[in-house]
């Protein structure tokens, strides 16, 4: 076992995600490219973008957990900020999916009491922020 290659059985997806797991704690927007740039350095070969992706998928799982855990935890975040803190207002938007008992997450809208009642002007007659929300993408749709 002279050398490694991009596919060789022991260079997997483990492996890469070990080397990466700093990296992605540094910065959340560490590329593919980085990565195998990152694997290079440590292990003297060149890894296939497929495994760089998996391997940062995977880095990017242990550093800041899966969508499904994330989504499952949400709604007890909600009402843990509602309990302890003078929230307002709070939407959320779920769409069922079609034939099965599983809902679709599309977003969640929360605003303090206190930042709704000190509204105030910067100096570029701009409104400060008075909400937080989180959703897939921005939408002009109300």
């Amino acid at each position: 076992m002279d050398t490694f290659n991009g596919n060789h059985f022991n260079l997997d997806i483990d492996l890469i995600s070990f080397v990466l797991i700093p990296y992605l704690e540094a910065s959340i927007r560490y590329t593919i490219k980085e990565c195998i740039t990152s694997d290079h350095k440590e292990y003297g070969h060149t890894i296939t973008k497929r495994k760089a992706f998996l391997g940062r998928k995977r880095a990017f799982e242990i550093v800041y957990g899966n969508w499904n855990k994330s989504f499952a935890s949400l709604p007890k975040y909600m009402a843990a900020l509602q309990h302890f803190n003078p929230v307002k207002v709070v939407e959320w938007k779920l769409e069922q999916s079609l034939g099965t008992p599983k809902y679709i997450f599309n977003y969640v809208f929360w605003a303090f009491t206190p930042t709704i009642d000190a509204v105030a002007v910067d100096a570029n007659g701009q409104i400060f922020p008075i909400a937080i929300a989180v959703c897939a993408n921005e939408s002009t749709e109300m």
